[in-house]
């Protein structure tokens, strides 16, 4: 069945099969990962010129990322806010399923405190960077499993 189309009210979909955003991901890889080994023994010869700009971009990027977090999460938590409000408003006994929203929110931003992690042991290199960062995986796995055992547990119905 893979690669095969499958027609449903008019639309054309493909099951299996590449896409051409994945196509296009293996092709930028692929090319990347050759200038790398053309580049990596001559890295001795510029990346000194680029060490000072590539770190500051790093700690730029490492910035930005924390703060996208930390957004997010403000964020969410202003919807899901309005969210409770409105269905409280019209029915108070109708249950709202914020924290199944909220877990979404809170979920996506500790993807992005990951990444900024993940930046800031590969800028600073130090032991108490890599344990920070290994807690914060954890704790991610461990954020994850519970969000999957409460959805499990309570299903689509959700009370307050």
């Amino acid at each position: 069945m893979s690669g095969k189309k499958t027609q449903s009210n008019g639309e054309t979909k493909r099951k299996g099969g590449l896409s051409n955003l994945t196509l296009s991901l293996m092709v930028l890889i692929t090319l990347l990962t050759a200038l790398g080994v053309i580049f990596t023994p001559r890295s001795n010869e510029f990346l000194p010129v680029f060490d000072d700009i590539i770190l500051t971009l790093l700690n730029v990027a490492t910035d930005i990322l924390y703060l996208l977090g930390g957004g997010l999460i403000f964020f969410g938590v202003l919807l899901i806010t309005i969210r409770f409000i409105n269905i409280k408003l019209k029915d108070p006994y109708k249950p709202s399923g914020v924290t199944r929203f909220l877990s979404g929110y809170l979920t996506l931003s500790l993807e992005f405190f990951i990444g900024a992690e993940i930046i800031k042991t590969v800028v600073v290199r130090t032991y108490e960077e890599f344990s920070l960062l290994i807690l914060v995986i954890i704790s991610r796995g461990l954020f994850s499993l519970i969000l999957f055992l409460e959805r499990r547990w309570h299903g689509t119905a959700e009370t307050e």
